[in-house]
């Protein structure tokens, strides 16, 4: 466990113990965006879960059911679900963790039956609205999705994940304003949401605010020195600025961090050739065919510099 992840969850307990159940759940949930098998943010998140919902099987008999998830033992899980419907066919917590069970092992149109279920039972759910819509993103169900996050933030605004996986949503139909209003709600909400920053970083970018998107990235790096992909962004960020120097100084750290990283070698290479040191880029864009083969931008750029040549 990380010292950042250790962090969230005593945060996560403080709100938690404050009586702030909606901030403390945001927190394990962005733990489990994190780290999916954290034993400690599965357990916490579905007990918090009981809290807002009202109960109809017997507390102990839920948690027995939650050990077993967070665990990862999920057929006794189910088991024990089913037999806990049979006689508390009105709990819609016990759909919503039978689908973030059947979500688990890959059976995902059962979890969205399961999620309907719990929401059918109890429409104004928010945490099985937002796992219906990871669910239908993952079938593709794209406007669906789009629909199950929006209902979220009708019961709750301050939902920093959903922001992020609208953001996402929005970025890939090319809707960038919808794109980076999402995604500055997300950091808004979870200052510390490095991922979030990062979105926003290539929202920004993608709209030709490189300055901002710089500073998107920044943050990400003040967050988690270690961000591959941010050192490779900032590296594009300052590439488009014309400031090659420090272009070529974070493709570089993106590379010592992974050295397979063949979208920076060829990015490196990019940068290389502007600054006009042709041998350099040229072993640049060799390195990346070398990890990727059929890379077709290193392909078509290392053609470039025969040519050139």
């Amino acid at each position: 466990m990380t010292i950042k992840t250790q962090r969230l969850l005593d945060r996560a307990k403080k709100s938690a113990k404050k009586g702030d159940i909606q901030e403390a759940k945001n927190l394990y949930t962005s733990i489990l965006e994190q780290s999916p098998n954290n034993k400690e943010a599965k357990s916490s998140l579905l007990s918090l879960n009981l809290v807002k919902n009202v109960l109809r099987a017997p507390k102990e008999e839920l948690k027995l059911v939650i050990d077993f998830y967070s665990n990862g033992q999920i057929q006794e899980a189910l088991k024990a679900i089913q037999v806990l419907i049979q006689e508390f066919p009105k709990e819609p917590i016990l759909y919503n963790i039978s689908g973030a069970c059947f979500q688990s092992t890959g059976k995902t149109k059962l979890a969205v039956d399961s999620f309907k279920k719990a929401l059918e039972i109890e429409p104004n759910f928010p945490e099985a609205q937002y796992n219906l819509g990871i669910a239908l993103r993952e079938l593709g169900q794209i406007d669906a999705a789009k629909k199950c996050y929006e209902n979220v933030l009708l019961l709750n605004h301050a939902y920093p994940n959903v922001h992020n996986n609208l953001g996402n949503i929005f970025l890939e139909l090319n809707e960038l304003s919808s794109a980076v209003d999402h995604f500055e709600w997300a950091v808004a909400y979870q200052p510390d949401f490095a991922k979030a920053h990062n979105n926003l970083g290539n929202s920004l970018l993608t709209i030709g605010r490189f300055e901002d998107a710089v500073k998107s990235y920044e943050k990400v790096l003040s967050l988690d020195s270690n961000a591959l992909e941010a050192h490779n962004n900032l590296g594009i960020a300052y590439h488009k600025l014309g400031q090659l120097d420090n272009a070529v100084k974070f493709y570089k750290k993106a590379l010592k961090i992974n050295s397979s990283y063949a979208l920076a070698h060829n990015n490196l290479g990019n940068a290389y050739k502007d600054l006009g040191q042709l041998d350099q880029s040229t072993k640049c864009y060799k390195q990346a065919i070398l990890i990727k083969p059929d890379y077709k931008d290193a392909l078509t750029n290392l053609e470039s510099m025969k040519v050139s040549k």
